[in-house]
């Protein structure tokens, strides 16, 4: 279920062999694994969408919390993550706003970020383990922190 273009292998007698993935596609299913083994048990984030435009979707999948997160990304709409540890601090240009009584940091994200991450070699490894059943929850919690964050800020 795990959409990736061939890997380059650029070569010479003189040079080491890179190799480059892009991951061109995430489905449903992806997104909705991801997202909900990242959500469950959470300290740091929540997750949230715009539900105007989520009633104007074309619905085609469940209506599980995760399910409409994967709706608004894949219809090309950005959704809301919301890090509840950050007092007042911000970690990426992705960061919208502060908002509460503790100043938690609001991001944006949408799938191009998603696809990213991916497309790095330890975001395609995180993500391949996720939803092979071989991660869990921290391998989940990583992956997103490098979507919102661009690494990992949180052990």
């Amino acid at each position: 279920s795990l959409k990736a273009l061939n890997t380059k292998n650029n070569t010479s007698s003189n040079t080491k062999m890179k190799t480059e993935i892009k991951v061109t596609e995430l489905e449903h299913e992806d997104l909705v694994d991801l997202l909900s083994t990242a959500l469950y048990g959470s300290t740091w984030f929540d997750a949230s969408y715009d539900k105007d435009i989520y009633e104007k979707l074309e619905k085609t999948h469940g209506e599980c919390f995760e399910d409409k997160l994967a709706d608004m990304l894949l219809n090309g709409h950005k959704i809301t993550i919301t890090d509840l540890e950050s007092e007042g601090e911000s970690y990426s240009e992705k960061f919208v706003k502060f908002e509460g009584k503790y100043q938690n940091a609001v991001y944006e994200v949408e799938l191009n970020d998603f696809l990213e991450v991916a497309s790095t070699k330890k975001g395609f490894r995180l993500l391949e383990d996720v939803l092979s059943g071989e991660g869990d929850y921290y391998t989940a919690d990583a992956f997103l922190q490098r979507v919102v964050f661009g690494e990992e800020v949180y052990g």
